[in-house]
């Protein structure tokens, strides 16, 4: 195992929204991969380095349990937030992004005029009020 990389990456991340179809075409307006909408309803979509989104429709039960009893699981997946990071740390590529974004037809906010944390950053809301925030990368500035 490489010990300049983190232990652990996100794999899936697990949202329910409205439609199905309607988020999924949303979130490939990002420049996200679209891997399908499969015979079950269930749309997925996948980040840059492997991480999935997976999608669920609000109204569906999950095809797995979500125990609240057990540690480190949650019963609800209704109002999560989703922190995106673009592959530079440059204001300018971060406009270029949101432009992108704005021709893709999406509805943006600016971008912020502060950093937070040493990122430029502007955020957005899904189809189902869930909050997107998408920031410069921080690729070199942590310690190894």
């Amino acid at each position: 195992m490489n010990s300049n990389l983190p232990a652990a990456a996100l794999g899936h991340f697990v949202m329910k929204v409205n439609d199905v179809n309607i988020s999924y075409q949303f979130y490939t307006k990002f420049g996200l991969r679209p891997m399908g909408i499969f015979p079950d309803g269930v749309g997925i979509i996948e980040l840059r380095g492997g991480t999935h989104i997976v999608l669920f429709n609000k109204n569906d039960e999950f095809p797995f349990s979500i125990i609240p009893s057990h540690l480190g699981q949650r019963g609800d997946f209704s109002s999560e937030r989703l922190d995106l990071m673009i592959d530079s740390k440059s204001r300018s590529d971060l406009e270029l992004y949101r432009t992108t974004l704005v021709k893709n037809g999406l509805s943006v906010g600016e971008i912020a005029p502060d950093q937070f944390f040493g990122h430029y950053y502007f955020q957005l809301a899904d189809p189902d009020g869930n909050g997107i925030t998408v920031y410069t990368s921080h690729v070199g500035e942590l310690p190894v």
